[in-house]
């Protein structure tokens, strides 16, 4: 059972992992510490480009 709930949770990090990598920032590890440490992105988040660079926290 505690083996279902680490795959259930790995697979809701990564979906919202992959939020991040559609605002430009790499998947590995970018994004997953992204998740971790800003949650999801709002309109102005994002790497590169975007009006408000994250990665330069």
């Amino acid at each position: 059972m505690p083996s279902i709930v680490v795959v259930v949770l790995i697979v809701i990090w990564t979906v919202l992992a992959v939020q991040w990598k559609e605002k430009d920032c790499a998947l590995v590890p970018t994004s997953y510490m992204l998740v971790i440490t800003h949650g999801t992105p709002s309109v102005f988040e994002g790497c590169g480009d975007h009006a408000v660079d994250v990665t330069d926290d």
